[in-house]
C-alpha cells in the first residue's frame, strides 16, 4: 500500500497534537497499539510470547499487548531493559503482576515463540548501550536459531529518519508500526500500519496528504 512516510519530527508533533489538541489520552493510543500488537501476533499461533520493553511508551505498548495476548490464554514472558520507567510503563506493569506476570531477568525461548521487540521507540538518540544492547543482541540470536521476531513501531536500534545507521539493531521479521510510517522503515519489508486513534483532522492541521488506509480493519500492510 502506497503512503506517505514521515519524519520524527513529524510523528512526534502528530502525538503532541493529538494529545494537545484533540484530546486524545496516551494511555488511549497505548491501548490501541498494544491491542492491535497482541492480534498480530496470536495470528502466528505462538506457543509463548517473550516481550522485550523499554522504560518508555514504546516499552508501554508491549507490556499492553502482553496483557491482551495473556487474556487469550498465551503464553507471556515479559524481560525489561531499564531501571527508569516512566508512570505509564510503571502502571502496565501493576496490572501485569496483579495477573502473576513478573519482569525477568532472564530468558529461554523454543522454536514456534515469538519474540516482541518494544525496547526502543521513534526517540532513540544514539547506538543502543548497557542491557538494551545485550538484549538486542540476544533477540538476533534468537532469530538466527529460528524465532520470528515482531518490533513495534521501529525495530529497536533503526533511527526514524536516517535508517540503519546504528551497528546494533533488532533484525525484526515483521513490523507494526503506528499512525503512520516513519522514514527509516523505507528498505524494510513485512512493515504493517496499526490505527491508534489519530483523528484526520490532526494531519490536515499539519498538511501532510493522508487518506485513511484502514477501512474497516485496524492493521494494514505497508511493504
Amino acid at each position: 500500500m502506497k503512503m506517505n512516510y514521515i519524519s520524527r519530527k513529524q510523528i512526534s508533533e502528530v502525538d503532541r497534537m493529538a494529545i494537545g489538541e484533540f484530546g486524545i489520552n496516551i494511555m488511549q493510543m497505548m491501548e490501541n497499539a498494544g491491542r492491535n500488537l497482541a492480534e498480530f501476533v496470536s495470528k502466528m499461533k505462538p506457543k509463548k510470547v517473550i516481550v522485550f520493553f523499554g522504560g518508555g511508551n514504546n516499552g508501554g505498548g508491549g507490556l499492553v499487548a502482553a496483557r491482551h495476548l495473556a487474556i487469550r490464554e498465551i503464553n507471556v514472558e515479559i524481560v525489561g531493559a531499564s531501571l527508569n520507567n516512566n508512570e505509564n510503563v510503571q502502571h502496565q506493569l501493576k496490572t501485569l503482576v496483579k495477573m502473576g506476570i513478573k519482569p525477568k531477568k532472564d530468558f529461554k525461548a523454543k522454536k514456534n515463540d515469538i519474540i516482541i521487540d518494544a525496547l526502543l521507540g521513534y526517540n532513540i538518540s544514539g547506538a543502543p548501550r548497557d542491557r538494551f544492547a545485550d538484549l538486542i543482541k540476544g533477540i538476533n540470536f534468537m532469530k538466527e536459531n529460528g524465532l520470528k521476531v515482531v518490533s513495534l513501531d521501529i525495530p529497536s536500534g533503526v533511527h526514524p529518519d536516517k535508517g540503519f545507521v546504528f551497528e546494533t539493531y533488532v533484525k525484526a521479521d515483521y513490523v507494526l508500526t503506528l499512525a503512520l510510517p516513519k522514514k527509516g522503515l523505507k528498505k524494510l519489508k513485512n512493515v504493517y500500519l496499526s490505527n491508534i486513534g489519530i483523528p484526520k483532522g490532526v494531519y490536515k492541521k499539519m498538511k501532510i496528504k493522508y487518506k485513511n488506509p484502514f477501512g474497516d480493519r485496524d492493521i494494514v500492510r505497508v511493504s
